[in-house]
């Protein structure tokens, strides 16, 4: 389920808890992480299908993993408020999209002063009851990259 699991930002790992939102700082979407972005290039982390997508505010991509996982790449916090601006979407809801390929595109500068914060949580919205997500908080990672998280 969650194999071959890539990052869709470079960055630094958050630990979900530290993101300055309590809704998904309380896990109340689901478990998972977040990045604080150094660039806004966002891919796919895993080969599925385009579930959620706001074409007018582009903030946001739900994808669901061909085995079924589903993912939540948010980018910032209160980014919804900026109705797509410094949002380019690269995807389309239902469309089918492969690990690595681009998502959004995401102009960090125009954006960083019109919102609270640029770190982006990633979470699974249907993990199984009793599983928790465990990252490697503080490391820096790139696109693509596997094997920074675990879930027990």
């Amino acid at each position: 389920m969650f194999k071959n699991f890539g990052a869709p930002l470079d960055g630094r790992l958050v630990d979900l808890r530290q993101v300055p939102d309590e809704v998904f700082a309380g896990k109340i979407m689901g478990d998972g992480f977040a990045i604080d972005p150094v660039n806004g290039e966002v891919v796919s982390p895993l080969n599925g299908t385009v579930t959620s997508f706001m074409a007018d505010t582009r903030h946001a991509v739900g994808i669901t993993s061909d085995e079924g996982l589903e993912v939540l790449i948010h980018i910032g916090i209160d980014t919804v408020k900026l109705a797509g601006d410094g949002f380019v979407g690269l995807v389309g809801q239902n469309e089918k999209v492969l690990a690595g390929q681009p998502l959004l595109k995401v102009d960090l500068e125009r954006i960083r002063d019109k919102v609270p914060s640029l770190v982006s949580p990633i979470v699974f919205t249907n993990l199984p009851a009793g599983r928790a997500v465990y990252v490697q908080a503080g490391r820096t990672i790139r696109r693509g990259e596997q094997g920074f998280f675990d879930i027990r």
